[in-house]
């Protein structure tokens, strides 16, 4: 495993709001990133009112920010192989798409406060000149939630 700088996770911490920022560190062992997360309250629910255990808005902002560190550290390394290794990552943020979300499981509660999450490169699928895409897995604590997610990125 190869630890994720802190600079390639605060990179991703400029697109979130503080209270947002929840990925602590992350390694990469490719085509597999892990990540510690830590959610101290939910920035969508009112003052007070909590719902206790990591939800699906949850498990997206988690995924969004391990699969951009991973991205980024994968792609500066040579790792994956088609996008150009220079692009800013506003542009990566701007035009990096979600295209498919699938199978998507919650099988027990995971308590936000301090949780394990794993995303898995799958398949690159590079169907155009200009666009590559990337199947993604996703688990959070070891099965309790699960899944996969289609991305596409430009390449250039």
């Amino acid at each position: 495993m190869i630890k994720i700088s802190k600079e390639i996770i605060e990179k991703v911490f400029e697109f979130y709001k503080v209270e947002c920022q929840y990925l602590i560190k992350a390694e990469l062992d490719y085509p597999i990133a892990k990540g510690i997360f830590k959610i101290p309250r939910s920035f969508y629910t009112k003052e007070g009112i909590e719902s206790g255990h990591f939800n699906a808005t949850d498990m997206m902002i988690c995924y969004n920010q391990l699969a951009f560190a991973f991205f980024i550290d994968s792609i500066q390394r040579d790792l994956i192989q088609g996008i150009e290794k220079n692009l800013s990552l506003e542009r990566r943020f701007q035009e990096g798409l979600i295209i498919g979300m699938n199978n998507i499981k919650f099988r027990k509660p995971i308590n936000p406060k301090e949780f394990e999450g794993k995303i898995k490169l799958e398949k690159i699928i590079p169907k155009r000149d200009d666009l590559i895409f990337f199947n993604t897995s996703y688990d959070f604590e070891n099965g309790k939630a699960t899944g996969n997610v289609d991305l596409a990125f430009f390449k250039q």
